[in-house]
């Protein structure tokens, strides 16, 4: 069976809606009551949050709620680490960073509006006061 594919050219049956512009997605899902969340990520490979101002994207119509890693440190543990290794040191991560970030990228809070423009828009307004350290290379 599968020598009747290798090596040959096989159609791909979703071009032409992709193409056209008709197919679905994920995103084109309208929901009754469906609320869209945006994460504010660290800028840097290594920093001390020294303050996080969320008061301005608060402030902004459909913004239904604003959470920072200390908001949520005691209603959410640790994520899991997916190795078991012996003697292996396993580290105190979050789902939003508490007090430091380690890796550019790093979710640091999160915004949840009534659309996405608008959670997008929120959390540009969020200011995060960071105080860069050296990163750790090894």
């Amino acid at each position: 069976m599968a020598e009747k594919f290798v090596g040959k050219s096989v159609k791909r049956t979703e071009d032409p809606r992709l193409i056209q512009g008709l197919a679905h997605y994920v995103d084109d899902i309208k929901l009754p009551d469906t609320l869209h969340a945006v994460f504010l990520r660290s800028i840097y490979a290594h920093a001390r949050i020294k303050k996080i101002d969320t008061s301005a994207a608060m402030k902004l119509p459909g913004v239904v709620a604003v959470y920072t890693g200390k908001d949520i440190a005691q209603k959410i543990g640790a994520v899991p680490c997916g190795a078991a290794i012996p003697e292996m040191k396993v580290p105190d991560h979050r789902v939003l960073a508490t007090s430091k970030v380690y890796w550019v990228g790093h979710p640091v809070a999160v915004v949840i509006a009534e659309s996405k423009y608008i959670a997008r828009d929120a959390v540009d307004l969020i200011n995060v006061d960071y105080e860069e350290l050296p990163p750790v290379l090894d």
